[in-house]
C-alpha cells in the first residue's frame, strides 16, 4: 500500500508528463496560429512600437469583434502558456519568470511575423500576450492552492 506522499509523487508525475505534452501540443499550435494562418492586413508588413497605439486604435473603432480578436484574443492566446510552464518546470514557478517567458516568446512570434509572414510588429500584441500569461499563472496558483487543500484532506 502507497502512503500518502507517495500518491502525492505519482500524481505529480503523471501532471508533469501531462502538463509537458499538453505545453508541446500548445507550441505547436500556438505557433501555427500566428505564423501560418492567413489574415488579411490593409497595411501589410509594418511596426508598431508606440504603447497603446493599436490599442486605442482598436478601442476607438468601436468595432466588437475587433476588440474581442486582437484584444482579448491576444490576452486568451498566452494563457496557457503561464498554466502550463509553472506545471512542467518546478524553477519557472514564479511571476517575474513567466513574464520573461511570455514577453520572450512573443517578442520571438512578432519577429517572425514581420520577417516571414510579411505581417505586423506590435509592441501592444507582446504586453497583451504577457499579460495573458500572467493571468494563466494565477489561474495556476489557484489551481495549485485547491490541489493541495485537497490532497490533505
Amino acid at each position: 500500500m502507497q502512503t500518502k506522499n507517495e500518491d502525492i509523487q505519482t500524481d505529480n508525475k503523471w501532471m508533469r508528463r501531462g502538463g509537458t505534452f499538453a505545453l508541446f501540443i500548445y507550441l505547436l499550435t500556438l505557433f501555427y496560429t500566428t505564423l501560418f494562418i492567413y489574415n488579411y492586413y490593409p497595411y501589410g508588413k509594418s511596426v508598431n512600437l508606440v504603447l497603446f497605439d493599436s490599442i486605442k486604435l482598436m478601442w476607438e473603432s468601436g468595432s466588437y469583434w475587433l476588440i474581442i480578436k486582437n484584444i482579448i484574443g491576444n490576452v486568451l492566446l498566452f494563457m496557457p502558456l503561464g498554466f502550463l510552464v509553472p506545471l512542467v518546470h518546478r524553477k519557472c514557478r514564479s511571476v517575474i519568470v513567466i513574464t520573461l517567458i511570455g514577453l520572450l516568446i512573443s517578442t520571438s512570434i512578432e519577429l517572425l511575423q514581420y520577417l516571414a509572414a510579411q505581417r505586423i510588429f506590435d509592441i501592444d500584441d507582446i504586453l497583451l500576450n504577457g499579460f495573458g500569461a500572467v493571468v494563466g499563472y494565477g489561474v495556476y496558483k489557484i489551481c495549485f492552492f485547491f490541489y493541495k487543500k485537497l490532497k490533505r484532506k
